[in-house]
């Protein structure tokens, strides 16, 4: 887990959602959705930005401006816990959570459609 990025909730409420346990009205779900793919489309801007900063310099000619350049490089890219890393799972978790929404609408409508026809048979047997 990175930076307390976690996308197990999410896919613990994905399971949720196959198993048919959550659903969501097409109106809020949609804007959820749009959230996510706008969040996701802004996120990977800021990991395509990250190409600048990868390489670090103009810390001096001496060992330590070295040691600066190395580190600060690999807390762009590369380096534990680095910022590639913590927008990557950013994005993974924003693309569970579109999954989630996804599926959960469709539970939505499938369900909206049973009660439907339940509802039609129920009132042609009268």
């Amino acid at each position: 887990m990175i930076a307390n990025i976690d996308a197990s909730e999410w896919k613990n409420l994905q399971v949720r959602a196959d198993a048919g346990e959550l659903a969501l009205s097409p109106d809020v779900g949609n804007e959820l959705s749009r959230a996510c793919d706008d969040h996701i489309k802004h996120l990977e801007i800021c990991l395509q930005r990250i190409a600048v900063i990868e390489n670090i310099t103009g810390f001096g000619g001496f060992p330590s401006g070295a040691v600066l350049e190395s580190k600060f490089s690999l807390t762009a890219s590369g380096g534990e816990r680095s910022l590639e890393d913590t927008i990557n799972a950013h994005i993974e978790a924003a693309t569970t959570a579109k999954a989630v929404v996804t599926k959960a609408i469709q539970n939505y409508q499938t369900l909206d459609e049973y009660s439907a026809v339940r509802i039609a048979a129920a009132g042609a047997s009268k």
